[in-house]
């Protein structure tokens, strides 16, 4: 590694060291678990033997740099902001990830020249056909939309598109990465690779004119990354929006003949009815005024009841539903007990350390970086190595080694399964004893469905 004037700015940081390849077949094998279900798209689109920049929406801090690290084949090289290296084990750190610090008008105006080394480094990245991420928007935000994109992702990828000029080289792929909850564990993740933007293509246009030459390729970028991406550009109608993604996706389904209900299937759904949605508001906001005051008091309505939308849907579990559930529930308890007890820091542990985050946008990457990257294994040895001692048979300290994470997936699974039914059970019993707002609620969520209906479900 040469010597570098900027802290964490390393030559040749896309070769493989050792405790690299360590960390990534590791975390590569554990990341995953983080998530419930996982639908990635569109993973062919990725060039080969070519250099390559990932260009993926930021919304959940850490979190979505190891998505497509981990999600893309071949190694990655990441800009993340300069303030994580400040201090030289840290920075260390972070290089041995494949991290580069990237400078920010807020780091300070006179900060900002270091990037041009950085900006070096990558483009000898790119030229040896690795790739590079970055995210164009600079830092997250809690919004499902994309919003403006910065200038340096362009300037990288015209600096290295310079060897060249207008023969096609380098290539950006755009990424759409859709949080079911950015924070809570076990909820679904949906990712889309989209087909490459080839540079060439604007290198003429900006050796004549750069800023429009740039402006040209950011404009064609975003308009790539919006398809991939739940994007909801109005502020006002925001909420409404996001809830009818939870009331209105199964009719919207059945309006596309989609037959299926998985990630892809409720993704696919959800953009065709922002598209119109957003139709309708073009034609006349005031169209979207009786919907909004439908949709918001609906879901504090839910909130107050401390259930969920499809809760309501459902109209909450009838007597032998939930008879049934709470059966199977304590069939089961012994295994929920067990993989519990043996799970428990790994569950609890890291909820307790983001409490004081306020960024809530980082609670997820400290939860999965602290609860399965580090707590997990440390546990496990430990516990492990516990019941070795108490116990001198071999079999069964090799049969808790195996066991103990399963039944900590399995202990999870009757947690959930746990609250569904209690708050299915309690709203059941709110509408056969006619409680006071359980009807009006399943009402409402019926009128929200009728009105959505009339405008949109002929578009």
């Amino acid at each position: 590694m040469s010597k570098r004037k900027v802290i964490g700015a390393v030559d040749r940081i896309d070769s493989r060291y050792f405790s690299y390849t360590v960390i990534y077949n590791y975390v590569s094998r554990v990341f995953f678990q983080y998530y419930g279900k996982v639908d990635v798209r569109g993973l062919e689109n990725i060039p080969k033997d070519a250099p390559v920049i990932f260009s993926p929406n930021h919304q959940n801090a850490l979190m979505d740099a190891l998505i497509v690290l981990f999600s893309s084949p071949g190694d990655t090289v990441f800009l993340a902001r300069a303030d994580l290296f400040r201090k030289k084990l840290l920075a260390k750190v972070l290089n041995s990830l494949k991290i580069l610090p990237v400078f920010r008008i807020r780091d300070g105006v006179e900060e900002l020249g270091k990037n041009q080394e950085i900006f070096d480094i990558t483009v000898g990245v790119l030229h040896r056909k690795h790739q590079l991420c970055i995210m164009p928007e600079g830092n997250h935000g809690d919004h499902r939309r994309l919003r403006n994109l910065g200038k340096g992702i362009f300037r990288i990828a015209f600096k290295t598109q310079e060897k060249m000029g207008n023969q096609p080289y380098v290539k950006i792929v755009p990424v759409g990465l859709d949080f079911e909850d950015y924070i809570k564990h076990n909820q679904d993740l949906h990712i889309v690779y989209g087909e490459p933007i080839e540079v060439s293509e604007y290198w003429d246009t900006f050796e004549e004119n750069g800023p429009r030459g740039l402006n040209h390729l950011k404009q064609r970028l975003a308009e790539e990354m919006k398809p991939l991406m739940i994007h909801i550009e109005t502020e006002e109608f925001y909420d409404t929006y996001m809830g009818l993604r939870q009331v209105y996706n199964d009719r919207m389904r059945e309006q596309m003949g989609i037959e299926g209900g998985k990630l892809h299937d409720r993704f696919v759904a959800d953009k065709e009815m922002i598209r119109r949605l957003d139709e309708v508001l073009e034609e006349d906001e005031q169209k979207l005024v009786p919907l909004k005051e439908q949709v918001e008091p609906y879901f504090e309505k839910v909130k107050q009841l401390n259930i969920r939308d499809w809760v309501v849907k459902n109209k909450g579990f009838g007597p032998m539903h939930s008879l049934w559930r709470y059966f199977s529930l304590l069939l089961t308890l012994p295994f929920f007990l067990y993989g519990f007890i043996n799970n428990a820091l790994m569950y609890f542990l890291p909820v307790r350390m983001v409490r004081k985050i306020k960024d809530v946008q980082f609670h997820s990457s400290v939860k999965a970086g602290a609860g399965i990257l580090l707590i997990m294994p440390l546990a496990y040895a430990l516990q492990t190595l516990a019941v070795g001692l108490i116990f001198k048979e071999w079999y069964i300290w090799l049969g808790y080694l195996v066991t103990v994470y399963p039944m900590g997936k399995l202990a999870l699974w009757w947690y959930f399964r746990f609250k569904k039914t209690w708050h299915g059970s309690r709203f059941g019993r709110y509408l056969r004893r006619g409680k006071k707002g359980a009807k009006e609620l399943v009402a409402l969520r019926e009128q929200i469905i009728e009105t959505t209906e009339g405008l949109i479900g002929k578009s």
